[in-house]
């Protein structure tokens, strides 16, 4: 349901006709506009007005700031305790989500800020900004700030047209937390300098042209974007929808929430209507007595009904999004007299008000009322949105913290609740059919469909309604939010494919990347992640066209958003695919509406700066070189190297196939020892062939770099350069800079390498067994955040796999609604360590709290195949463990992949960091790809030495700040997708488990499933390489790929 991220993003809330003390009692207004935060983006602005176009020589700029201290604020409303004395506003909040507004002694054209300061004193707990505009019942999602705690200032950069009119504070501290504040001051920064609205580029080819050309999707293809209603008064932005795209999805207007006028309150008023030859009450909306009110969305189809009267031959068309959802659809609709206070209502009466709703929406565009007016307007409609969940339907307990009596939800589902059973989805298919013309066609929509699980759940789905009387479902819609850092092309072309044949066709309609973590925490630029996130869309892009050629019916791409600025993916979700409010830049064009490299890996892929490869280099142990292997060639030339670290520096060794000896022939390895990604003179070493070892066919080099100070998940820019005669190829830095820049090294990652594990039985007690001693204390060094030091042992017998986790941890918290946020240890499993991009079935993440709760994820994690126990220590806690295995039968030499992660919380329940082994990235919850690796070893003879010291590891409370912390819950990230409430339990980069029922949980945007790696020595490689050979027929561009060794 990205597709409803954005949707949500884009709820317009200007026109609510809310009542704010009644808002306020509900404690709801955050719930609900954050949630529409973490859908999209309501700027009303349009982004230019927001950029600085103008150079300061050539115009005067006026810039004034205008403080209004504590004595010029005063109230407007407020349900938190406050008093101005003193010279200041003090607050004090007796409740989650209390707040207080204050007006501004004068109005300020929004247009003109650039930013708003809070200066404040004497806090406690955790405060939200919020800035107000002129009608705002709340503030927007995008001027509101969450969660800010330890400074005396805080500043918010607010959008919108309008005035501002006002400012407020808010906690989403828990009631009872004594959380309060005192207010002294605002500034206002306003800059009054005139603008030029920018222009589109209009000599650049339309995006639809490559999407719906004959050798990609072809001629009748959708090439859409997502369009909310604030954005049709941008005259710029709409010239770039009318350039580039043939459709339009609408990301709220056509909501349920929204086609009830966004009445938020716990109940409305009714009336009785005929329908169907019988009495039927129904809601009543707005003043007029209506009981749907089309008047935002018909605004945006207006718009688009103008512009293709005026060019007949370049129409854009809609799909309309969405009939039943269980997010937003406010919790009225489900009781009777639609009155929260009021039981839910019984099936029949449920069916009729469904079947009422759905012919209401259908007969306003297709009924005799307008007139034909919409013909062949609406290509296709989303009838569900989101029903599933794991591999299984999404029910009313997804997740026990939320509470149906909100008035919307994240994640459990008052159909659900009604039906107890999918009838409604039946139905709701039944009913579209029933009153749908034809060629309009009707869609299932959903999100994470990439993740194995998910999709046997969502084939589930697609299968009972198409076998289901009376239905009709004509497309699957894969929502397609996606990830840089887990995106796989093969495993969205294995999943695309599967659903393809189960629902008739595919299409991509809320298509955008999320930043990488490097990006997001600061360590990567701009620059080098639009080029990482263009070669995602190219990829993509790649595999649908091969799709589509192999008789896969992809139907088209939607991509969800326009321009960067409007994204919802700066905003903060946990409903649908979630989304953490960093930093971001998902889409096709930029806040200046130019063209990213994202639209030209459509367009002209060759214009594209070369890729920045992620390579992974493993701790070496002993003398054998076993890594991960990563292949490079070009017409003439075939090579691979395997990188290793130990205590003394980077080791390589590099397979070179060349038959003819030549003497400029030689291997250089480059280092930036920094990863400065610029100007650098390197650290490199040259091997000349005549100083290599020849082997049949070529030569082979082991380089070493010296290198000090390396350790777990340090980052290293590298880069390997063969020179063939006079002929240089490289394995990253096409453009042959190396001698002078690191731009285009690639990016390594130090990790540790294969730990062995004994064989023994230990029972499971809490109590460190003589057994133990046996083993080696692996320790976790992978920081990112947290304030624990910890290690983990591990052992293994025919029967199970045992853990013996040992955490010092001055502070234990198990208060957080969700699992993930209280102290524990996860424990990742990945028993044919196939290092995959999707859960397979024998991938497992099971969860251990202080007091021994469990929570899983994975088809096989089940309470059944954990025995555990737990133990309060003076200073942390220890946790023993037996997971049983369920899809090997072990002996010694298997390698099984593994990872561990600590969840640390800090004293009010928030976890505020993790500690891991061998995974930076926090994907573990998604993907086997990040685990480590331990290899099993034979019954211990003797005594493990005592000295487990390992090269390059360190005190892990110092953490890594070169890898950026997605498990830091102070800035959440693309967790768990609806958990909690909208932005303010922000989800974390690990995927929650749930709870003890035994269920799968799997909604997140999924990581892909890449080609299974094998373990094999250099050698093997090399032989792998140099008999077995590389295919160079036909051949024009450079070659690179990785296995694992």
């Amino acid at each position: 349901m990205v597709e409803c991220f954005w949707n949500y993003k884009y709820t317009c809330k200007e026109d609510m006709g809310l009542k704010r003390k009644k808002l306020l009692k509900q404690g709801a207004c955050i719930a609900v506009y954050s949630t529409m935060l973490a859908t999209g983006v309501t700027q009303l602005i349009p982004a230019y007005q927001a950029q600085s176009l103008v150079f300061a020589d050539e115009v005067q700029q006026n810039i004034k700031k205008t403080t209004y201290t504590a004595d010029q604020l005063e109230v407007d409303w407020g349900n938190a305790s406050y008093e101005r004395t003193d010279g200041v506003w003090k607050v004090t909040f007796n409740n989650q989500y209390d707040q207080v507004k204050w007006r501004l002694p004068e109005t300020i054209d929004m247009s003109t800020v650039k930013s708003v300061t809070f200066n404040v004193k004497d806090q406690k707990g955790s405060v939200s900004l919020k800035v107000y505009k002129s009608g705002d019942e709340d503030a927007d999602p995008a001027n509101t700030q969450y969660g800010l705690t330890g400074a005396d200032e805080y500043s918010i950069s607010p959008t919108g047209e309008g005035d501002m009119v006002a400012v407020g504070l808010m906690t989403t501290d828990k009631t009872g937390s004594g959380s309060a504040i005192s207010l002294v001051s605002v500034t206002v920064e306003t800059d009054t300098t005139p603008q030029a609205p920018p222009e589109i580029e209009q000599d650049i080819e339309d995006w639809k042209d490559s999407v719906t050309s004959n050798d990609a999707l072809g001629k009748d293809a959708i090439a859409g974007t997502g369009i909310m209603l604030s954005e049709i008064t941008d005259d710029t932005l709409m010239k770039l929808v009318e350039k580039h795209f043939n459709a339009v999805t609408f990301g709220n207007e056509l909501k349920p929430d929204a086609l009830f006028n966004y009445q938020l309150e716990k109940s409305v008023k009714t009336k009785t209507v005929q329908f169907d030859g019988q009495d039927l009450e129904v809601p009543v909306v707005n003043d007029a007595g209506d009981s749907l009110d089309f008047s935002r969305a018909d605004a945006m189809v207006d718009k688009i009904l103008e512009w293709n009267a005026a060019h007949p031959d370049r129409k854009i068309r809609i799909r309309g999004h969405v009939l039943v959802w269980h997010s937003q659809t406010p919790e009225w609709f489900f009781h009777e007299n639609y009155d929260i206070s009021k039981p839910y209502v019984d099936k029949a009466t449920m069916n009729r008000r469904l079947e009422w709703y759905i012919s209401s929406v259908f007969d306003h565009y297709f009924g005799e009322a307008a007139n034909k007016k919409y013909d062949g307007l609406f290509y296709g409609w989303d009838v569900v949105n989101e029903a599933v969940i794991g591999n299984t339907y999404r029910t009313d307990k997804v997740n026990p913290a939320e509470s149906l009596d909100e008035i919307r939800h994240g994640n459990n589902s008052s159909w659900w609740h009604v039906y107890q059973s999918n009838e409604f989805i039946i139905n709701a298919f039944k009913y579209a059919n029933k009153y749908a013309p034809s060629d309009v066609e009707l869609y299932y929509n959903d999100f994470g469909e990439t993740d194995n699980i998910k999709s046997e759940g969502i084939i589930k789905l697609i299968s009972d309604v198409k076998s289901a009387q009376g239905t009709r479902l004509d497309a699957f819609g894969m929502q397609a939010h996606y990830s840089v850092d887990s995106f796989s092309a093969a495993q969205f072309k294995t999943v695309a494919k599967k659903y393809a044949e189960a629902a008739g066709k595919v299409q991509l309609t809320e298509l955008d990347f999320q930043a990488s973590a490097a990006y997001k925490s600061g360590a990567a630029s701009k620059e080098s992640e639009y080029t990482k996130m263009a070669y995602c869309h190219k990829q993509l892009f790649d595999a649908a066209k091969d799709l589509k050629k192999n008789g896969t019916n992809v139907a088209g791409i939607t991509v969800w958003g326009v321009i960067e600025p409007n994204s919802w993916l700066h905003s903060q979700s946990n409903v649908g695919g979630g989304a953490d409010g960093s930093k971001q830049c998902p889409l096709l064009f930029d806040g200046k509406y130019k063209a990213k490299p994202a639209y030209w890996a459509y367009v002209d892929a060759t214009k594209l700066e070369p890729l920045i490869q992620d390579i992974v280099v493993a701790e070496q142990k002993g003398d054998t070189m076993s890594g991960t292997e990563y292949s490079f060639s070009d017409d003439d030339t075939q090579a691979a190297f395997i990188p290793t670290w130990d205590k003394d520096g980077l080791n390589v060794l590099v397979s070179v196939k060349d038959a003819t000896i030549n003497d400029t022939d030689e291997v250089t390895v480059y280092v930036d020892e920094t990863n400065s990604a610029g100007d650098v003179t390197p650290v490199k070493k040259t091997v000349k062939r005549s100083e290599a070892q020849a082997v049949d066919g070529g030569y082979r080099a082991t380089i070493k770099v010296p290198m000090t100070d390396l350790k777990v998940a340090k980052t290293i820019g590298m880069d390997v350069k063969v020179m063939n005669n006079d002929k240089a190829v490289s394995f990253n830095d096409l453009k042959e800079m190396q001698e002078t820049s690191s731009k285009y090294y690639a990016k390594a990652t130090l990790k540790p390498g294969i730990e062995k594990a004994t064989k023994a039985t230990v029972k499971i007690d809490g109590e460190a067994d003589s057994e133990w001693d046996k083993a080696v204390a692996i320790p976790l060094t992978i920081n990112l955040g947290a304030k624990v030091t910890a290690d983990a042992k591990v052992l293994w017998d025919d029967e199970n796999l045992y853990v013996y986790a040992t955490v010092k941890d001055p502070v234990l918290n198990k208060d957080g609604g969700e699992a993930y946020q209280q102290d524990s240890l996860e424990v990742f499993i990945d028993e044919n360590n196939a290092k995959t991009e999707s859960y397979d079935d024998d991938d497992k993440q099971y969860r251990i709290n202080y007091e021994n709760e469990h929570s899983f994820n994975g088809k096989k994690c089940l309470e059944e195949n954990v025995q555990s126990a737990a133990k309060v220590t003076g200073d942390g806690y220890v946790i023993e463990a037996a997971f049983k295995w369920t899809d090997i039968k072990p002996k010694k030499g298997d390698r099984i992949g593994l990872e561990f992660q600590i969840n640390d919380a800090d004293a009010s329940g928030a976890r505020i960091g993790t500690l891991s082994w061998n995974d930076e990235t926090g994907m573990g919850w998604s993907k086997s790809s990040v685990y480590g690796t331990i290899e099993l070893a034979a019954e211990a003879k003797d005594e493990v030495s005592d000295d487990n010291s390992k090269p390059g590891t360190d005190d892990p409370s110092t953490g890594n700040t070169e890898k950026p912390g997605t498990n830091n819950s102070s800035t959440g990230n693309t967790e768990k997708p609806g958990t909690g409430k909208p932005a303010i339990n922000k989800p974390s980069a690990d995927k929650p488990a749930t709870g003890s029922t035994n269920k799968p949980l799997a909604n997140k945007p999924a990581a892909k499933k890449a080609a299974k790696t094998s373990d094999q020595s250099a050698t093997a490689a090399f032989i792998v390489l140099f008999l077995a050979g590389v295919s160079m027929a036909g051949a024009s561009r450079l070659r690179r790929s990785r296995k694992q060794s």
